[in-house]
């Protein structure tokens, strides 16, 4: 640790951008701190980072911090790295300085997730497996990411960010930026490392224009059945490869059987909050690598779950 004083005075890496590397930036709010991270990845290690930072001084150590934590570490031990781990680098924080671990966390991971996407070769556990556990935030990912781990394999949570729209809500909707912070907090006190996927462009090329389309066309798209058949599961599927994961699983109210011919996706035991009709455009090699661990389950031993876990 070498406290706010000593990060400030002789940030780590300020400046340097790494040749071919991601790069995640977080601010712009009305305090006018800025922070932008820059790593490269290769195999399984972050083997450089770099950041710059605009506004008050605790953003310019928050970042150095958040560098000097990520070089030359395993990718999946700087996945379990959050605002707590920045401040405690920094010596602790005020509150009213608080933000600025949390610039520089959100700056980092979305630069850890663009590489790893991109250039990440992690091998597949040598005892045991792994698996990728997609976390919304909500109770119902978050009991499937409890089960998953509790099988005895190694859980890693992926939150995609979908949406970002100034001029509507952009904090409050489902998998805006606001909510992939509350997954990342609510993994990393599970004890899982949390990567971030940046779809948002994708999102909107792949669901939302046309959704938009179809919809002036005269026809009665759902929107759904597009986004986890082309965008959403395709994109965490690769990564689980990346990341030598077996398995993707969900929250979803499905289920996959195997009928000896292949994998068949099959309607959840509770009928009242089955989800398998957005599935229904999954393909079977798909299938053969999702899991379900609610689609047994009825939504209030889900909750059963959720609080005896804490």
């Amino acid at each position: 640790m070498l406290g706010l004083q000593a990060h400030f005075e002789a940030p780590v890496a300020r400046g340097h951008s790494p040749a071919g590397g991601y790069t995640g930036a977080a601010g712009g709010a009305a305090c006018g701190d800025l922070v932008r991270v820059s790593l490269t990845v290769e195999g399984d290690r972050v083997v450089d980072a770099g950041f710059d930072a605009a506004g008050c001084a605790a953003a310019v150590a928050a970042g150095s911090a958040a560098v000097g934590l990520a070089r030359g570490r395993p990718l999946l031990e700087v996945a379990r790295l959050g605002p707590a781990e920045v401040a405690a680098e920094l010596g602790g924080l005020v509150p009213a300085k608080r933000h600025a671990a949390e610039l520089a966390a959100d700056a980092l991971h979305r630069a850890l997730g663009a590489a790893a996407r991109a250039t990440a070769a992690v091998p597949a556990p040598t005892a045991g497996t792994r698996v990728l556990v997609a976390m919304s935030g909500g109770v119902d990912s978050a009991v499937a990411a409890l089960l998953a781990s509790r099988g005895g394999e190694q859980a890693v949570a992926v939150t995609l960010e979908l949406w970002a729209d100034r001029d509507h809500d952009p904090e409050g909707s489902c998998c805006s930026a606001s909510a992939v912070r509350g997954a990342r907090a609510l993994a990393h006190g599970m004890g899982l490392p949390h990567l971030t996927i940046d779809l948002r462009e994708e999102f909107r090329a792949g669901v939302v224009q046309p959704f938009l389309d179809d919809h002036a066309a005269g026809l009665t798209p759902n929107p759904c059945v597009r986004c986890n058949g082309h965008v959403r599961l395709d994109a965490m599927l690769e990564l689980a490869g990346r990341l030598g994961a077996r398995s993707l699983a969900t929250g979803h109210y499905a289920r996959v059987v195997d009928d000896g011919a292949g994998p068949l996706l099959r309607a959840a035991a509770e009928p009242a909050k089955d989800q398998s009709y957005v599935l229904a455009a999954l393909a079977p090699a798909t299938l053969a690598r999702l899991r379900f661990p609610l689609g047994e389950l009825a939504k209030p031993r889900v909750r059963e779950l959720a609080a005896d876990a804490g």
